[in-house]
């Protein structure tokens, strides 16, 4: 029994070593394409020189880039220093500045340029803001926190967002980690009057312990919590504490739409019907639509017409227009 003791211990603390390194992994590689070079679609540079963008036209494949390009500059910030980049992408009915607008926030190891998927079905009637958070694409910082730190990097955008366009309102769609960062800022944040949820873990305890059962892995549920003390010690920070299904329970009454995938292996099979019941008994507008065949943040393509419906039809309801 205590060599059994001894080896379930090692084995633990192999697996929270190895699953913390998730945390500080450097994610500025991949997919580089711009609204310009993916849609040719007009867009601001936030945070950085649009001209640099040029160089990125000499990478092959847009999307196994070496690098995301210009790091981002001195003028946008988070208060623990973290520099942020990312885009402005004005609708395409040109309402202006102060219409409703729209800001995507990524999953852990994506970056902006991935969310040009999500941005495809909004751009007709609504501003967009994409951007990458800290450790990710052109965002400076070293570690990922999967959610706790991010909402800071989400209010800094949103505060730019007010000061420079003074939209009349403001929702933020969050894939993943985004939607932890998302329900996390919109808690007290109330320039936010939509969230969207894709593909959003309940607890990323539960996320954690999908991910090493779907790998294969034996006591999925110690191994969870082992990677989430080894997450503490690498980064300082407790990140159950951002778990959304605790969030969006303090969310309010505000709208708030969860979009599931119904094969994925990324989440607890029922976080999406759990966030939904912690929403819904605050008294939230919530409603959640499903794309059965999709994996993990895969709802977007494998049910791309219904995905812009269940989007398009939430906003306009959710939105307020500008006057």
């Amino acid at each position: 029994m205590a060599l059994a003791l001894a080896l379930l211990v090692v084995y633990l603390g192999w697996v929270g070593y190895q699953g913390s390194l998730l945390f500080a992994a450097n994610d500025r590689a991949g997919d580089c394409r711009t609204p310009t070079s993916a849609f040719g679609w007009s867009y601001e540079a936030i945070n950085y020189e649009i001209s640099s963008d040029g160089d990125l036209e000499s990478f092959t494949d847009r999307l196994a880039c070496p690098n995301q390009g210009q790091a981002a500059g001195e003028d946008l910030r988070t208060g623990d220093g973290v520099r942020i980049a990312g885009w402005y992408i004005p609708a395409d009915n040109q309402a202006g500045p102060t219409a409703p607008t729209v800001v995507l926030a990524h999953a852990e190891g994506a970056n902006k340029s991935e969310m040009l998927a999500w941005a495809s079905p909004l751009h007709a009637a609504y501003n967009l803001v994409l951007f990458d958070f800290r450790n990710h694409g052109q965002s400076s910082g070293e570690v990922t926190t999967m959610g706790v730190r991010e909402a800071a990097d989400l209010r800094t955008v949103l505060d730019w967002l007010v000061e420079a366009k003074r939209p009349s309102s403001i929702a933020v769609l969050g894939v993943s980690m985004g939607g932890a960062a998302a329900i996390n800022e919109a808690i007290t944040d109330l320039r936010v009057a939509a969230v969207i949820l894709d593909s959003t873990h309940a607890t990323l305890a539960n996320a954690l312990g999908a991910r090493l059962d779907r790998d294969g892995y034996p006591l999925s549920i110690p191994g969870a919590w082992s990677i989430l003390l080894g997450g503490l010690l690498r980064t300082g920070e407790d990140m159950s504490s951002a778990d959304p299904v605790q969030a969006i329970g303090r969310y309010g009454q505000r709208p708030v739409l969860i979009i599931a995938a119904g094969q994925d292996r990324a989440i607890g099979p029922n976080d999406a019907a759990d966030l939904l019941a912690a929403a819904r008994e605050d008294g939230a507008s919530t409603e959640m639509d499903t794309c059965a065949d999709a994996g993990h943040a895969g709802s977007i393509s494998t049910c791309s017409a219904e995905y812009a419906g269940w989007l398009l039809t939430f906003l306009g309801r959710s939105l307020p227009q500008a006057p």
